[in-house]
């Protein structure tokens, strides 16, 4: 028995196109998530021909091959990633998560210690060139729900958390600031949780206090956080995001409560459809 050629023609019409929707599920799929886990440990890229580095620590709970919410967290002038590790352990307290601690350089030939730039333009925005390529390491190792993207930063990596919320708004879905001075105008509604020390000498609480009101125009509160007031509080009736100012009594020193604020804090981000 042979085919007529009208049969003929519809069969092959329906097996390419039946071939063609599986090229574009294929491509749209995230090849990382298919049970590996992303890749633990120091690791470094080069970007521009500086290799930067960063740790890894994979979730340690849940299905490999589900997209799992990413953590960044960014160490303070001087220090390292090292550091930042022991200062906040977030996947204690979010095994689910993947954290990631990059590590900074040194601003110049006279001051070795590693930062961060804070504001646009600053060391030739060489930390916002090392947060693209870095994030899309991750997504090509790692099953990364995309919606659930955040920075966590303390004082100098606080000032690059913030510049990420800026300029890298539609990547990073929220930020959690301890210490830090904001160097950007903010474009665009971005869930915000900071807190500050009222006695820090640092970078003063006013800095805070000028954060939160910032990010509360942004975000279309009615009115921004009530500053001086112990413990967290809110921007009232936010409509593009939450704002939340928590004050504490202490200087420029790592809250170690704040990182469960923080963890809260991203958990309770509802992810952009």
């Amino acid at each position: 028995m042979t085919l007529g050629p009208v049969l003929t023609r519809l069969l092959r019409e329906v097996f390419l196109l039946a071939a063609a929707m599986g090229v574009a599920c294929a491509a749209q799929a995230q090849p990382a998530c298919d049970g590996r886990a992303v890749p633990a440990g120091g690791q470094s890229i080069d970007v521009a021909g500086a290799i930067r580095a960063f740790v890894v620590r994979p979730a340690s709970e849940g299905d490999p091959s589900a997209a799992a919410p990413l953590v960044f967290a960014l160490h303070p002038f001087g220090m390292n990633a090292q550091y930042m590790q022991s200062r906040a352990p977030v996947g204690r307290l979010w095994p689910s998560a993947i954290v990631v601690y990059p590590e900074g350089m040194a601003r110049d030939a006279t001051n070795r210690v590693p930062s961060w730039q804070g504001r646009r333009g600053e060391l030739g925005d060489r930390d916002l060139a090392f947060f693209d390529p870095m994030l899309a390491w991750l997504r090509e190792r790692g099953c990364i729900d995309r919606a659930r993207v955040f920075v966590l930063g303390y004082s100098n990596g606080a000032g690059l958390a913030y510049l990420l919320a800026c300029e890298r708004g539609a990547a990073v879905a929220g930020v959690a600031i301890m210490s830090g001075r904001l160097g950007c105008e903010p474009a665009a509604a971005k869930p915000v949780v900071m807190t500050h020390g009222i006695a820090d000498s640092t970078i003063g609480y006013e800095q805070a206090i000028a954060a939160s009101k910032a990010w509360a125009t942004a975000n279309s509160c009615a009115a921004p956080p009530k500053a001086g007031i112990r413990g967290c509080v809110q921007a009232q009736s936010c409509a593009g995001a939450p704002v939340t100012l928590c004050t504490h009594g202490g200087g420029h020193e790592y809250d170690s409560s704040f990182t469960r604020t923080a963890v809260d804090f991203f958990q309770s981000v509802s992810p952009k459809p």
